[in-house]
């Protein structure tokens, strides 16, 4: 397969977006929220449809593999859809990684969004297709949280639209190691890009901002994760770290997540960056995985993407 990016079109009002279940199911435990969600991409002049799928029960997940599959791969064919976003998170989307049919994304390049546990797949698709995908809201938790601040879906909005002006992310970063960096960007919940570790979907760790938040762990669970990053190599290879806003991640033993951090990255030579709004917080900035990104400590804005990711945005650039 080619390493050329392929880039999607980009989704404005009007186009019909596809809402997919690939873990946990959500959307039939709180259908109500779900259905907010849906009405708010509405509110917003997008036509939402639901997979087949959507609303399953199965277990601790919506429903098998081929039911999942069946229900992504369908709304990646139809040409009618223009983006795919998975409704909420849990914790087994990996599930489906050996199941992908990355010819057929190929073939189809369209904008995919997801976050938490579906980071997984979407750091899998742009790594075997080269098409870049959304780091964003989820439908649930996100579109459909009440008093969900404006800002998460203005910027999602904009990011789908391909404006290149949501590209400068305004959120301030303090820095473990302040510097500069340039490379493509891997972002995701640590715990779920950690199940790409070793197998034949793990990004190009060369060269990559490697950008991550993850939730509800306390800090030894996310050094023992990271640890696993550098003993796998990744973090000898990487060109950049930025760590989000971790929700609900308390100190273990008197040391908290920063420190930790520092601690960890201190014989590496690359920036570390903290706070970024993205993931499991209420407001965050929507991230083209497999764009490329500058992350500069001097800067207004210490995190750039500085590559489309769509084919055309406004203004003409591409």
């Amino acid at each position: 397969m080619s390493t050329a990016r392929v880039l999607p079109a980009p989704v404005t009002k009007g186009d019909r977006i596809g809402i997919v279940t690939v873990s946990a199911p959500e959307p039939a435990r709180a259908p109500g929220v779900l259905a907010r969600g849906v009405e708010a991409l509405r509110a917003r002049g997008f036509e939402p449809v639901t997979a087949e799928h959507t609303f399953g029960l199965n277990g601790y997940r919506a429903a098998n593999e081929e039911d999942l599959l069946n229900d992504f791969h369908a709304y990646v064919a139809d040409p009618s859809i223009a983006a795919v976003i998975c409704a909420g998170g849990g914790k087994n989307a990996n599930r489906l990684l050996r199941g992908l049919d990355f010819p057929l994304i190929a073939a189809h390049p369209k904008t995919i969004v997801g976050v938490s546990d579906p980071s997984v797949l979407l750091t899998a698709i742009t790594a075997r297709t080269h098409v870049p995908t959304l780091h964003g809201p989820s439908v649930m938790w996100d579109w459909g949280a009440e008093g969900a601040p404006p800002e998460t879906a203005d910027h999602c909005t904009a990011v789908l639209a391909g404006e290149r002006e949501a590209g400068r992310i305004a959120a301030p970063l303090g820095w473990a190691f302040p510097g500069t960096a340039e490379g493509h960007l891997v972002a995701g919940c640590l715990s779920s890009l950690r199940c790409l570790l070793g197998t034949p979907w793990e990004p190009n760790w060369r060269g990559a901002i490697l950008v991550w938040e993850d939730a509800f762990k306390p800090v030894d669970v996310l050094d023992q994760a990271l640890t696993h990053f550098r003993d796998r190599g990744v973090l000898d290879q990487i060109a950049g770290m930025v760590v989000g806003e971790l929700v609900g991640c308390e100190p273990s033993g008197g040391r908290g997540a920063i420190e930790m951090v520092t601690d960890l990255c201190s014989e590496f030579d690359f920036p570390v960056a903290f706070g970024l709004p993205f993931g499991h917080t209420p407001l965050k900035y929507t991230l083209p995985i497999g764009a490329e990104a500058r992350l500069d400590h001097h800067a207004e804005h210490a995190l750039t993407i500085t590559s489309p990711w769509t084919r055309t945005s406004p203004g003409g650039t591409s």
